[in-house]
């Protein structure tokens, strides 16, 4: 047998025991039970803390100023991810509380999405 006969084996049978699984449960893709949307939100240099439960977390600024975030732990000056606008951020994390504040001496707005 060629290397490419065998590549193709490998691939064929690797679909059959693959397509096995998902029909016995064994594989499953990942689904969520609960979906929060917040589709605006005003954000001010104060910032925000937001009660949010989730296992992946989508903020989009819709605004003009960037947002800085942060799961779990309030945004402090060394401690964000900043998103910029028009841009958006998944963060794939569990979490409980989504922090979200605007830079200094600016108001931004986000749209926010999580998923639990």
């Amino acid at each position: 047998m060629s290397g490419v006969e065998i590549l193709n084996f490998l691939k064929k049978s690797l679909g059959i025991i693959t397509k096995r699984l998902e029909e016995g449960g064994v594989l499953s893709t990942p689904s969520f039970k609960d979906h929060t949307f917040i589709p605006e939100l005003e954000v001010d240099d104060r910032g925000l803390s937001l009660p949010i439960n989730g296992l992946v977390y989508k903020v989009k600024v819709v605004g003009d100023y960037p947002a800085y975030i942060n799961v779990d732990r309030a945004v402090t000056d060394y401690e964000y991810v900043p998103v910029f606008p028009g841009e958006y951020y998944v963060i794939p994390r569990r979490g409980n509380v989504l922090y979200v504040k605007a830079p200094a001496g600016f108001r931004t707005k986000v749209r926010i999405e999580a998923l639990a």
